[in-house]
């Protein structure tokens, strides 16, 4: 080795140990004031309106969607997973059940678009469509993801609130809006593997069926059934703020306690969770599409066995639920074309 190089070897180490020491230095700093941006956020979220009301007439039907809800996260679904017992029966439940609410099939073999992947096995999408009343509107995309864990070393993950509850949630707005026709057209779609790189909605893009220049919005819907303080949670008001006007009024109105936020960047908010990638609605984000993420905080069923329709609360599911029909039907009536402008 010549003089020089060792020179340079030990300029480097020397280099490397200031950096430390630095880094020491301040790292106590970095803590605290990840701290304070974390409790000014939870403060922001905090003074959000709460429960805007109690009484409702329900629009939606309760029945048929509690008895999806507890069909999609029953023992014999096992978790969904794809490439198991549990995962083709899902698939059958929805086929029978897009049938039933006479979809207009926007698959690529009716409802169904089935795709292969490289590790996972195949996987199928469930797609189908209300024309709008004004067919010059962009679609608005309203996703679910019907896989979950399955079964896993002989235990089996229901995937109750994660995500039976969004999938029985998006039949019964499909149910609605067949008998209320939207301006703009809907896409309704229960995708596969979430749970496995969100592969089922990049399918829907790679396969063709959406192009995202025809897209006004992505409506995504992941864990609806139980808060212990009666949240649900719209992401995506920090990429869009064309958004906040639309959905602001519904907070005065709502049902549970609607709140904007887990969608902006740590060095805003310190340690608080971003949401804005966590489910199928970063695939249409990532297409330049819009979106909006409605779901509830993690808790302690959360990818666990004990994830069971069981454990939902029942009344606060069907609140939020309605609160969702009602934020659909506030974005259907808006101009959304907003939304595609660069803020």
């Amino acid at each position: 080795m010549s003089l020089s190089v060792r020179h340079s070897s030990r300029l480097l180490v020397t280099g490397c140990a200031i950096g430390l020491v630095l880094s020491a230095a301040i790292w106590p700093f970095y803590q605290v004031g990840q701290q304070q941006l974390t409790r000014a956020e939870q403060a922001r979220i905090d003074a959000q309106p709460d429960v805007g009301r109690s009484d409702y007439q329900p629009r939606l039907d309760q029945l048929q969607q509690t008895a999806d809800f507890s069909t999609l996260a029953s023992t014999e679904m096992a978790g969904r997973r794809p490439g198991q017992q549990g995962s083709l029966l899902a698939r059958e439940f929805l086929q029978r059940r897009f049938s039933e609410l006479s979809l207009v099939p926007a698959g690529s073999d009716g409802f169904q678009q089935a795709y292969q992947t490289d590790s996972n096995g195949a996987g199928v999408n469930f797609v189908g469509k209300i024309n709008g009343v004004e067919t010059q509107l962009a679609t608005i995309v309203i996703t679910a993801h019907y896989d979950h864990l399955g079964v896993h070393k002989g235990r089996i993950y229901p995937g109750s609130d994660d995500n039976a509850s969004g999938v029985a949630a998006l039949l019964a707005l499909a149910t609605y809006f067949q008998t209320h026709p939207p301006r703009h057209t809907l896409i309704f779609a229960a995708v596969d593997h979430e749970e496995q790189g969100m592969r089922g909605s990049q399918q829907l893009f790679d396969g063709k069926l959406l192009k995202p220049e025809q897209l006004a919005l992505n409506v995504n819907l992941d864990m609806l059934s139980r808060d212990t303080q009666a949240r649900l949670f719209a992401v995506g008001t920090y990429q869009h703020p064309a958004l906040l006007p639309l959905l602001q009024p519904l907070q005065q109105d709502s049902l549970v306690a609607l709140k904007f936020g887990h969608d902006r960047p740590s060095a805003l908010v310190g340690q608080t969770q971003d949401w804005s990638s966590a489910s199928d609605h970063a695939v249409f984000a990532r297409h330049g599409v819009p979106f909006v993420y409605f779901g509830v905080p993690d808790h302690p069923d959360y990818h666990r066995p004990t994830d069971t329709f069981e454990r939902a609360d029942i009344d606060f599911y069907h609140k939020v639920s309605e609160t969702i029909l009602s934020a659909l039907l506030l974005l259907d009536s808006a101009d959304l074309t907003p939304l595609r402008s660069k803020d």
